[in-house]
């Protein structure tokens, strides 16, 4: 894995609690990764090189998909997924499982924070993301609760620079 100094984390909510019904190809939905992406490029021009993926469905896999999209363009940046536990997908909807595999295939390294589910696995891999990066490319609707704004805190309070796409 590369330097903290230039590693970047993501955390970002599930698509359910994106938009209701959450449609991919819905226009807030395509300007939300299409602001991501931004996010991501800036990144690389600051001279990012390594992206920490936590493998969760929305956001998430979205920036890991972005982050192998450029690495054709710029070889030089590395993808590392952080799982909270291998089976984390099995019960996904297939499209989502799918797009999970070729994540997970063609990341540069995998670090897998449990063998097996357990209760702390998400906060973990959370905590880990942050511990390994200096900056945090987020997706949040401020003030919603869950794993998404543990991760923000989390950042803050480790002292992050935070790039927060506020919904």
């Amino acid at each position: 894995m590369g330097e903290r100094e230039k590693t970047v984390c993501f955390t970002g909510h599930r698509p359910e609690k994106i938009c209701q019904p959450f449609d991919e190809n819905a226009a807030p939905v395509r300007e939300l990764r299409h602001r991501l992406q931004e996010r991501i490029l800036r990144a690389v021009d600051e001279g990012y090189t390594t992206f920490l993926c936590g493998m969760a469905r929305g956001v998430d896999l979205w920036a890991g998909e972005m982050v192998l999209a450029l690495q054709e363009p710029f070889r030089r940046l590395e993808l590392v997924a952080v799982q909270p536990y291998p089976a984390q997908f099995r019960r996904w909807p297939p499209e989502w499982g799918k797009r999970y595999e070729r994540v997970l295939r063609f990341c540069d390294e995998v670090v897998t924070i449990s063998p097996a589910y357990r209760p702390d696995c998400y906060h973990r891999r959370d905590r880990y993301m942050v511990d390994h990066a200096s900056r945090l490319i987020g997706v949040w609707r401020e003030g919603s609760p869950g794993g998404t704004a543990y991760t923000i805190d989390y950042a803050r309070r480790s002292g992050l620079e935070l790039d927060l796409l506020l919904l």
